[in-house]
């Protein structure tokens, strides 16, 4: 594949954007998709066309736990934050916990199911449309989960899927932003020109390469220990300005679709086999998966009553892959704390599963005797 993307860099008269952009459409039933540097830009700008649709002034909902990007994104649109709670046995909204934020005048609502768990999509939709709020589905996560068959990213009048290094379908780098109904596709414009292609296109070569490359918990283990590298740690980047999708990225999203299906089939094969083995108990969790959903399982979330801290082989269990989720409820980054309304509500969801949430690799670089590993260390897990 990167041979493939290599190749179109090459060729000046070759660009497959517009064929992949037609494709998502079909794909994601969209009536418009517009191509993103990443799935970060995509969010960037559907929040502000969202913003721009809803009742004056806008204030904007968003999840208490998820990707620091998501604050990111909203944090660059300057627009007031309302945040509603997660349930932590299903990683869904705490339906009233969104009704707050709905009462305190959120015109916008940011959904963002997380590891590939669909949440429940027609009980937020219809809470959300009691109060005429536009519901952004931010599936940047949810690659080739589906929920009663659809695919997650179709169902949003304005949906975020992610290209992203993790996100199962995969270019390295980009995103999309899918629009339907009321047609505002006409007033959105991402930055881009031929030598900053060109640039982010040979960087992006690189560094899908070492992806590929550190993708096995056997090689991971060693980069994984060097503490300056800061490997699977979450931390707050500044959202730029909204970039266009480089054609390397698309070249490598469209040559990795077939393989990505794949690859969906065996993440949800490998944690079915581990659901089926883990031993559950008050100190191992599952979460609660809601029914009428196929799950894309990018990770697999358990809650874990200490965390990383209960493993009796903390530095196994990360040289394995198995890795905590946020460190901070997003309520509490200082990036949002001037947008923030209602700044004394708690959020007891999140602040639990940043303590306990932790999440499995089941992708295919995993094989057979490490899987066993991950099991024979949730087994002897402390309580």
């Amino acid at each position: 594949m990167l041979a493939a993307a290599a190749w179109h860099v090459g060729r000046r008269g070759s660009d497959p954007r517009p064929a992949l952009a037609a494709a998502l459409r079909e794909r994601y039933q969209a009536d418009a998709t517009i191509l993103c540097g990443s799935g970060t830009d995509a969010l960037q700008l559907g929040l502000r066309t969202a913003l721009a649709r809803a009742r004056q002034p806008p204030v904007l909902a968003l999840p208490a736990f998820s990707c620091f990007d998501v604050a990111a994104a909203a944090v660059a649109n300057g627009a007031r934050i309302a945040f509603y709670d997660i349930d932590p046995l299903t990683l869904g909204p705490d339906p009233e916990s969104l009704e707050q934020a709905l009462a305190a005048g959120a015109g916008v609502v940011v959904v963002s199911p997380l590891y590939g768990v669909p949440v429940a999509w027609d009980e937020i939709q219809a809470q959300c449309g009691r109060h005429g709020a536009v519901v952004i589905e931010d599936s940047a996560q949810g690659a080739m989960a589906r929920w009663r068959g659809r695919l997650l990213g179709s169902m949003g009048e304005i949906s975020i899927i992610s290209f992203g290094r993790g996100k199962g379908w995969t270019g390295g780098q980009g995103g999309a932003l899918l629009l339907r109904s009321r047609g505002a596709a006409s007033s959105i414009s991402v930055e881009g020109s031929e030598a900053t292609n060109l640039r982010d296109e040979v960087h992006l070569l690189a560094s899908s390469l070492v992806q590929a490359l550190l993708g096995r918990p056997a090689i991971y283990r060693v980069p994984v220990s060097i503490p300056w590298l800061h490997l699977g740690e979450t931390r707050y980047h500044v959202s730029a300005p909204p970039r266009e999708m480089t054609r390397i990225a698309a070249a490598l999203v469209w040559a990795s679709r077939l393989p990505a299906e794949a690859e969906a089939e065996h993440r949800r094969a490998a944690a079915a086999d581990m659901l089926a083995r883990i031993p559950v108990r008050a100190a191992v969790s599952p979460i609660r998966i809601p029914p009428h959903v196929q799950p894309g399982f990018l990770r697999l979330p358990l809650r874990l009553a200490r965390g990383m801290s209960g493993f009796r082989d903390p530095a196994l269990a990360k040289r394995l892959g198995i890795a905590p989720s946020y460190p901070l409820p997003l309520p509490e980054l200082p990036q949002v704390q001037e947008l923030r309304v209602h700044t004394r509500v708690r959020y007891p969801g999140a602040r639990q599963l940043v303590h306990e949430l932790v999440t499995l690799p089941v992708h295919s670089l995993v094989d057979d005797a490490q899987r066993e590993q991950m099991l024979h260390l949730l087994d002897s897990y402390a309580a």
